[in-house]
């Protein structure tokens, strides 16, 4: 049964779910009401609420897995304000839950999806014109439907999250958007189609999906070869590992003085002697308390460490399908670039420095571009 949704208070509906009654006048109604018997929930808007606490009002979120799709493209003066909202339904989710939840960017982000689960299963989806604001549930003439059919919500869920082009934005990644915004808005008001730099925020801080191939590094990287595992604990294809968490802790063994924002570090295994992906320098060098050493002897090996964005999740996530040996791939760069070495140091393989026990080792820019340009084409 399909029932339409508007938010014309003569009309009231009502359904069983669940073993459920519901009745509502209008979108937030409704909504509300899934939000609160669900135990997962995909919202998907490209426009959103100033203040979550008062949209969500009333409503427990602990116990709930929640995911929000929107987009921070330059659409009037949305740059000013969307990263604020977003940080504000960031915090109120961890607020209840504990955990922060999963928000996605699709720039060119029109539909607006609500889908309800429960037990792993989705029951119930709204597709309307209705975005997740105050006026747009409950005051403007929006018009949507109820979804109930299982392979409907799945073939949705898929759909809403097939365009991304950032996933898993943190708190921190929203909170140099919202500096940035802070800053522009107090210089220049807004108006029009604005682009305050939010965009080149995304392209260096943020996590691409798999499918974004469009995120730069950016001119002046330096590059170097990250190397991961050990020989009492190797890395290799026939483990199967997974490497798809958007950003990471990756660590050192001596503190690596060269590396700099934005660098980008190239992850080899121990073992499997090939690329496992590779990533964006996000943040400082630090360094592991005391403390924290004593209790990890992996923090005591491994002392340093950097946040980064792994760029290329469309490799990461099944590189142990087809790996990319770095001897093979050092091998056709060295006959295809015979005048360029492969390390800074001059070398024409950083084998020997993983074998000295580096953990990280500083390469051509050349041989970097070349390496990644590997990845992005993975599959093809």
């Amino acid at each position: 049964m399909t029932l339409i949704i508007t938010n014309i208070e003569k009309n009231e509906d009502e359904i069983e779910l669940l073993g459920k009654h519901f009745k509502w006048k209008n979108h937030k109604e409704l909504l509300l009401q899934l939000v609160t018997i669900c135990d997962e929930c995909l919202l998907v808007s490209p426009f959103l609420a100033k203040d979550f606490n008062k949209l969500l009002d009333g409503i427990s979120l602990e116990g709930k897995s929640i995911e929000l799709i929107s987009s921070c493209a330059p659409r009037g003066d949305d740059q000013f304000s969307k990263p604020f909202s977003l940080r504000d339904f960031g915090n109120l989710v961890k607020s209840q839950t504990g955990d922060w939840p999963v928000i996605g960017l699709d720039q060119k982000l029109h539909s607006k999806v609500y889908i309800f689960r429960k037990n792993g299963t989705p029951f119930a989806g709204i597709v309307t014109s209705a975005n997740f604001t105050e006026s747009g549930l409950t005051l403007n003439n929006e018009t949507g439907v109820l979804i109930q059919e299982e392979k409907a919500l799945l073939e949705l869920e898929e759909t809403s999250r097939a365009e991304l082009d950032y996933v898993n934005l943190a708190d921190w990644q929203l909170d140099k958007l919202c500096q940035n915004a802070e800053i522009s808005g107090s210089v220049t008001p807004p108006s029009g189609n604005r682009e305050i730099g939010l965009s080149t925020l995304l392209n260096n801080y943020a996590t691409p999906s798999a499918g974004n191939r469009t995120t730069k590094l950016r001119p002046e990287a330096n590059y170097f070869i990250k190397v991961s595992g050990v020989r009492d604990r190797p890395i290799l294809p026939e483990q199967r590992i997974v490497i798809d968490k958007p950003q990471s802790r990756l660590t050192f063994a001596k503190e690596p003085k060269g590396l700099k924002l934005g660098d980008c570090l190239l992850e080899v295994a121990v073992g499997g002697a090939c690329f496992l992906s590779y990533y964006a320098c996000a943040s400082a060098i630090w360094e592991f308390t005391a403390e924290e050493q004593s209790k990890n002897k992996d923090y005591q090996r491994w002392p340093y460490y950097v946040f980064a964005n792994n760029l290329s999740l469309n490799y990461g996530t099944t590189w142990f399908e087809s790996p990319i040996y770095y001897d093979q791939l050092v091998a056709d760069f060295n006959r295809e670039h015979p005048n360029t070495a492969v390390t800074k140091a001059g070398k024409d393989h950083f084998k020997g420095a993983i074998q000295m026990g580096h953990s990280y080792i500083r390469v051509t820019k050349e041989f970097g571009e070349y390496v990644k340009s590997k990845i992005d084409n993975y599959g093809q």
